[in-house]
Order: C-alpha cells, then sequence, then structure tokens
C-alpha cells in the first residue's frame, strides 16, 4: 500500500518525469562527450589527450567570453516578460554572440606569436576554439528554448541528433582518418558549424526574430550577463589553470590523467544540469506564481528539493559502481585516474546540490552576489592549487572538494536569505 502510494507520487510528479526525460537526452546530447571520451581515449596517449584538454580548456574560456554570459538572460525574461518584449531580448542577446564572436576572432587574429605558443596551441586551433564555442552555445540557447516551451520531442530529437553526429564524425576523424586527438577536434568543429546553422534558421523560422534597438533593453541583459562571467570563469580558472599549473609541474601525461578523472566527474555534474534544467522551470513557476501563498510556496520549494536532491544522490552511486570497473576492463591506461576520479566525486555531488540553490539567486537577479561566491572561491582554489599541486595531484584533487564545499554552504546561506526576503506575506 505504501510502495504503490510512493509509487504513484513519483509517476504523477511531473518535474520527476520530465527530469529523467531530459536527463535521458542529455546522456546523449552534453554527455555525448563522455560517450566520446571513452572512445577516444583508447585510440589516443594520456599525454595526447592531456593536449586536447589544453584545447577544451581555450574553447571553454572563449565560450565565456562570447556573448558575454548573456545567454542564460533568454529563460529570465520568457517567465519574467510579456512575448513581444522577450522576442526583443532573443534578438539582441543573439546580436550580442554575434558581435563579441567577431571582435574576439579580430582579437585572435592580432596575437603574436609568443602569446599563441604560450597558450600551449596554434592560431589556426584558436580560430577552430572560437567557431566550436559560438556553434555551441546557438546550440545550447536552441536547446533551451526548446526546453522552456516544454517541447520534450523537439528537446530529444535536437539532443541526440547531436550526440548521433559527434560520435559518428569522430569515429570518421579519429579511428577512419586517423588524425588522433586532432580529430576529435575536427569532428567537433564540423559538428557545431551545422548545428549552429540549423539553429539560426529555426529561429528565424519560429519568427524569434524582433529587431528594436534599446540601450536600455542591452544594458540590462548585459547587467545580468556580466557579473556572470567571472562566476562562469570561476570553473575554467579551476580546471582550466589546473591543467596549466599540472603540465608545469609534471607533464602532458598527467594532465591526462588528471582531466580524464574530471571528465568522468563531470557525468555526475552533467546528471545534475540535466534535472536542473527542468527542475529551474519548476521552480520558476512555483516563485512566479501569485495566486499562491508564501507559506504554499515554502513548502512546494521545500518538497521539490527534497525529491531532486535524492535523485541526485541514487544516479551518482549508480554511476561510480558503474564506471570504475568499465575503467578497469576497457581502458588499462587510465586507471591511474580511477583513484583521483573516487575523491573528485564528491565535488561532482556538491555541485549538483549547488544547482538546486543557485536557480533562487537567478530568478531574483542576485547575480552579482553568486560572482563574488564562485570568483572569490576559484580565486582561493587557484591559491591553493599554486601551492601545494606540487607536492601531489591527490592535495588537488582533495581542493576541489573543499572549496566546492565552501562555495555550496555561501550560496545556501544567500539563497536562503533571499528567500526569506522575497517570500513576506503581504
Amino acid at each position: 500500500m505504501i510502495f504503490s502510494t510512493k509509487f504513484e507520487r513519483i509517476t504523477n510528479n511531473k518535474t520527476l518525469i520530465n527530469g529523467s526525460l531530459y536527463s535521458l537526452f542529455s546522456f546523449f546530447g552534453q554527455g555525448c562527450n563522455f560517450l566520446i571520451l571513452i572512445l577516444v581515449a583508447g585510440y589516443i596517449l594520456p599525454a595526447d589527450y592531456g593536449k586536447l584538454s589544453i584545447f577544451n580548456t581555450i574553447a571553454t574560456f572563449s565560450g565565456y567570453l562570447i556573448g558575454l554570459s548573456t545567454y542564460g538572460y533568454v529563460s529570465i525574461s520568457y517567465f519574467r516578460e510579456t512575448y513581444s518584449v522577450f522576442r526583443k531580448d532573443f534578438t539582441a542577446i543573439i546580436f550580442i554572440h554575434a558581435l563579441s564572436f567577431l571582435v574576439l576572432t579580430l582579437v585572435a587574429s592580432l596575437l603574436t606569436e609568443n602569446m599563441v605558443k604560450a597558450l600551449e596551441t596554434t592560431r589556426p586551433l584558436l580560430y577552430y576554439a572560437l567557431i566550436i564555442s559560438f556553434g555551441n552555445l546557438m546550440f545550447n540557447i536552441h536547446q533551451d528554448y526548446l526546453r522552456i516551451k516544454e517541447r520534450l520531442k523537439g528537446y530529444g530529437v535536437w539532443s541526440v541528433g547531436n550526440a548521433l553526429l559527434n560520435f559518428i564524425l569522430t569515429i570518421i576523424f579519429v579511428i577512419s582518418f586517423r588524425q588522433g586527438w586532432l580529430g576529435r577536434i575536427n569532428a567537433q568543429l564540423v559538428c557545431m558549424i551545422i548545428f549552429a546553422t540549423l539553429a539560426l534558421i529555426s529561429f528565424h523560422h519560429t519568427r524569434l526574430f524582433h529587431v528594436n534597438y534599446s540601450w536600455k533593453r542591452y544594458r540590462t541583459i548585459l547587467l545580468f550577463g556580466l557579473p556572470m562571467i567571472p562566476h562562469l570563469a570561476s570553473l575554467w580558472i579551476k580546471q582550466g589553470l589546473d591543467r596549466y599549473i599540472i603540465n608545469y609541474h609534471y607533464s602532458t601525461y598527467e594532465v591526462g590523467i588528471f582531466s580524464f578523472a574530471i571528465n568522468l566527474v563531470t557525468v555526475i555534474v552533467m546528471i545534475g544540469s540535466a534535472f536542473n534544467a527542468t527542475n529551474s522551470v519548476t521552480l520558476y513557476q512555483i516563485l512566479g506564481n501569485k495566486a499562491t501563498s508564501s507559506e504554499e510556496k515554502r513548502m512546494a520549494l521545500r518538497r521539490q528539493t527534497k525529491t531532486i536532491a535524492c535523485v541526485y544522490a541514487a544516479a551518482s552511486v549508480v554511476y561510480v559502481l558503474s564506471i570504475v570497473p568499465i575503467c578497469y576492463i576497457a581502458l588499462p591506461k587510465y586507471t591511474p585516474a580511477v583513484p583521483y576520479f573516487l575523491i573528485l566525486c564528491g565535488y561532482g555531488i556538491l555541485q549538483c546540490f549547488y544547482f538546486l540553490y543557485c536557480n533562487y539567486m537567478f530568478f531574483y537577479k542576485e547575480t552579482k552576489q553568486l560572482m563574488y561566491i564562485t570568483f572569490g572561491s576559484s580565486l582561493l582554489h587557484l591559491t591553493l592549487s599554486l601551492l601545494f599541486t606540487q607536492y601531489s595531484l591527490y592535495v588537488t584533487a582533495t581542493i576541489y572538494v573543499l572549496v566546492q564545499a565552501l562555495i555550496l554552504a555561501l550560496v545556501i546561506h544567500y539563497s536562503s536569505k533571499i528567500l526569506k526576503e522575497n517570500l513576506v506575506e503581504c
């Protein structure tokens, strides 16, 4: 009786069901990098994997600068503004992305050869990184639009299509053409060009573009996005600069091993991100519903948070128990990464819980406070890594966990404070 009641409650939980489906599609979409990770790792050496990781570090950082981190405003505008205003905001966001992409391409062409070498890359690869980052942002904006419109089938087709094309192109370039780690970059380049083109065509077809220049509009969007650059760059500071620090004290082999461990943990973070994609919509609907009382909102938020937290914990345990044997059996060259992975799992689950609470800060536009927390803690992480990575990579892995725990504690504190201030009975 109790079991059937709980089962019925789960099946009637739209967020949980949709979250499961979005999570499944994300394994094909966002999670395609992990699936390809296993494939690529079998055909390249750890040292080459380290070179690929350094390229991905550059591409990731480029993604923060292209669009000036304004793409997150798409869902905020959709739920807070009229559809007419949303279209104008959407057009402004796409324009900001296109303009910043062109400016960064010009900057890349003006860099000296010594600057390019200092980045451990080549000029053509810098251009590839910019194109891949721009294409990935167009892909994500289109995917977010499908999510907020709750077009589950379209979201699934879009995500699975990206995964399949990415997988096929990687097989062609890495295995058939024997291009090694550069083949993975070429696969990303072709895939993102195709999907960026499809996304822009879709935006035009659905009449999302509505040109209406207004400095006030651009100012509002930029004030939302600019504080997000340090916030998002905090991940790059931790993972990206760590790769350069490890490369300085050790070699590209260790960079490859540690990057492999980080990428394995990324799947846990991806699970959290996938469920949060639909969870954030539900939270925004709860907070934006003027027909319910503050107490009803608090109860709904607590119930939602508890459910998603349990899902995060259960999914993480299942994943860890599954992936460790796979590493020892299928990828013996990368087994030195397993101990780092087990430590970093703590970082992954804490990052998932972080997603639960930062939604409130996004909804109430407290991105500046979130920036202070994440960017400040990333500087702490960088300082600790500079001081202690030279002694052991186990210490580096532990730093990830401790700093993420600090971030989570601060975000919980401030989100609780924000909810207390805004959920007040009139």
